[in-house]
């Protein structure tokens, strides 16, 4: 076992050579590239920022979160209202990110302690006692054969940094093509000990910010990705922002007391940074390279199960409902047009095959990748491939859900409760955003072909599935997304669109003009 902690570097070695040799696929250094500053936040809600999501609807931005930097860096670009991350929790969705595949195809679908090299998980059984269905091990860690983006833009000429969570195991963000980075963290890292410091957000700014500028002065493209703690447990803030929120008009008023707190805490923790975002973008300023700068900010999955604040969508973190995947994103950047929106549907693994085009790459020779770039998005431009496309999304495990797993395509978005065989959850996510009328016996045609959509894509990249229980029990009763307690918020009128007939019509006219005008171009 001497040799043991040699052989994932060996496979790296060996895949990065194959990748070389055929690297032809993916493109040449290009003179004025952009730079690319990809910030992650932690848990974060759809409406978790103070900029509304979707243009009108007012819930869709968070009353109780002051996020000036964040509403700054929207009104320079371009909002997505239909964002979705890979999965539904941390790790399997950072990693979808760094490879650009679907959850399914990395195998990597669920969080557990991992280790550092194993990519075997074996669950001990128990969340598979008298079950109706056993849920497959997932893979352990990031695949080491795998071509992660910053190894992409390396080969294009790129300095690469990851600063923050990294969560996908593997030996960390060094093995996966990473010049400077903080080694194989998790959430651990990211409870600071230093109170002028919460979830390290200042000092990860100021690392990030030395990477930038030595790459400035060097003249050479950077990509850095910034993954912040936040707003992942355990809650951290500066104190004096805490006081701050604590007498912010949406805040001091909620009752009673605790609650007000913990909505003051969890602000002021988003608020903290907010500010590390602010002076990130500040110094792209300072040194003159703002402009040909792309600034990304999005959410590795939505919230956490009880943030004290208003839940607008189902679900939350771990499920595939909005709740767990729809996500902030917003894009600033060369081409992009100020104060934009998108209501495109894109996912989190589109991010690898967007960040080798912005580089001069050619993302369609990629291998082995289910995204797809969102680089003619960026440029006003709506290609009908984006009209068509399904999103793929997998969960096939009980931690703190039922075995599902969701297709997107369109409006719609199809689920397969894998313990309830033969049911089909149908939801026009257009007109029902909060996921509270299954469709599907109004609509079987769309229901049966994404239910054969899933199939094909599982095909396709060989997907681990949940098998038969031999030992189920007779009276176990599987988790029924129909029932009352399954979707006891779903009624919430805070949680619906404004009912506002002339309105809505409206506001689709002025998505189909757009639209119109985009495929004109």
């Amino acid at each position: 076992m001497a040799f043991a902690h040699l052989v994932q570097p060996i496979m790296k070695s060996i895949a990065s050579i194959l990748f070389l040799a055929g690297s032809i696929a993916i493109g040449s250094a290009a003179a004025d590239q952009p730079n690319i500053v990809f910030i992650l936040a932690d848990d974060m809600a759809w409406h978790g920022t103070g900029t509304q999501m979707e243009s009108g609807f007012r819930r869709s931005a968070g009353k109780t979160r002051r996020t000036p930097h964040i509403d700054r860096l929207a009104k320079s670009g371009m909002v997505f209202s239909r964002a979705f991350s890979a999965a539904g929790m941390c790790a399997p969705s950072r990693c979808s990110i760094q490879t650009g595949m679907s959850a399914a195809r990395t195998k990597f679908s669920g969080n557990g302690n991992f280790g550092t090299t194993s990519r075997e998980v074996t669950y001990d059984g128990r969340r598979n006692k008298g079950r109706l269905m056993l849920e497959p091990s997932p893979i352990g860690s990031i695949d080491p054969k795998a071509i992660t983006m910053a190894e992409h833009l390396k080969r294009l000429g790129y300095a690469t940094a990851h600063v923050g969570k990294w969560h996908v195991y593997g030996g960390g963000p060094g093995q996966h093509g990473y010049d400077v980075h903080d080694g194989e963290t998790s959430n651990k890292e990211g409870n600071s000990k230093d109170p002028a410091d919460p979830k390290n957000i200042f000092s990860m700014t100021r690392k990030a910010i030395g990477f930038i500028e030595a790459q400035v002065a060097a003249k050479k493209p950077f990509f850095v990705q910034v993954s912040h703690y936040a707003e992942h447990n355990a809650v951290q803030y500066l104190e004096e922002t805490y006081e701050a929120c604590l007498r912010d008009k949406n805040i001091a008023n909620i009752t009673p007391v605790a609650l007000r707190k913990r909505v003051a805490q969890r602000s002021a923790m988003v608020e903290d940074m907010d500010h590390g975002i602010g002076t990130l973008i500040e110094k792209l300023d300072q040194l003159g390279v703002r402009e040909n700068t792309y600034v990304i900010f999005t959410s590795d999955n939505g919230h956490y199960r009880d943030t004290g604040e208003e839940r607008l969508l189902r679900g939350n973190k771990w499920w595939l409902w909005e709740g767990g995947i729809r996500v902030p994103m917003i894009v600033s950047g060369p081409g992009v047009a100020p104060e934009s929106n998108c209501d495109a549907n894109v996912v989190g693994y589109d991010f690898l095959p967007t960040f080798v085009e912005l580089a001069g790459g050619h993302p369609e020779q990629l291998k082995d990748v289910d995204g797809v770039s969102l680089k003619p998005l960026f440029d006003g431009k709506l290609p009908a491939r984006f009209t068509k496309r399904s999103l793929h999304f997998h969960y096939p495990h009980h931690r703190n859900t039922a075995l599902h797993s969701a297709v997107i395509r369109g409006d719609h978005k199809f689920f397969r409760f894998w313990e309830r065989p033969g049911s089909m959850y149908l939801y026009n996510l257009e007109n029902d955003i909060h996921e509270g009328s299954n469709v599907a016996n109004d609509y079987p045609a769309i229901a049966r072909e994404l239910d054969r959509e899933m199939d094909r894509h599982f095909a396709a990249v060989n997907a681990s599935l949940p098998k038969p229980n031999p030992n189920a029990d007779a009276t176990y009763k599987p988790y029924d997304p129909d029932a009352p307690e399954a979707a006891a918020h779903v009624n919430n009128p805070a949680a619906k669109k404004p009912n506002d007939p002339a309105a809505k019509k409206r506001e689709r006219q002025k998505r189909r003009d757009a639209k119109k005008k985009a495929r004109d171009r």
